[in-house]
């Protein structure tokens, strides 16, 4: 089985090892991969269809395919915020479809609060060798394909 995650947001392809954080550097959470994505105010989109497991301001985990399970999360520390800068469109429970809106997140408020923007897309209980990043360049756009999971 194959599974394409479409990337969430706009921005800079980041490999997890060099995410500014150990929990997911070390690939504790899972392997993925990150995207540093274009400050403003984003759509963030669904990046597979499944069923939203966790809604949080600053997160989520979809349960997409045969049951992998694949967390997003919005920003490095910005559970912070107390969910300031960004409007949830989805709740717990709610099937989603790819490319579908779950959030708009305004980045500067992050960003002002000097938390970094660097975004893990993990693909949770997964092994390592199982995920690769697909996405075509070093920037990847909303939607399109970026990381495939081989189980």
């Amino acid at each position: 089985m194959t599974l394409i995650i479409n990337a969430p947001v706009s921005g800079e392809v980041i490999p997890m090892r060099d995410v500014p954080d150990p929990v997911f550097s070390t690939l504790m959470v899972g392997p993925g991969a990150a995207i540093d994505p274009f400050p403003g105010g984003l759509t963030v989109v669904a990046p597979c269809a499944g069923k939203v497991r966790k809604a949080k301001a600053h997160g989520f985990v979809i349960e997409a395919a045969e049951g992998i399970g694949v967390l997003i999360h919005l920003g490095l520390d910005t559970v912070e915020l107390d969910g300031d800068g960004f409007d949830v469109l989805v709740k717990d429970g709610q099937n989603v479809a790819p490319g579908q809106p779950i959030v708009l997140w305004n980045t500067r408020v992050a960003d002002d609060a000097g938390y970094p923007l660097c975004s893990p897309i993990v693909v949770v209980g997964a092994g390592e060798e199982s995920v690769q990043i697909v996405a075509a360049g070093p920037k990847v756009e909303a939607g399109k394909p970026f990381l495939e999971v081989h189980e």
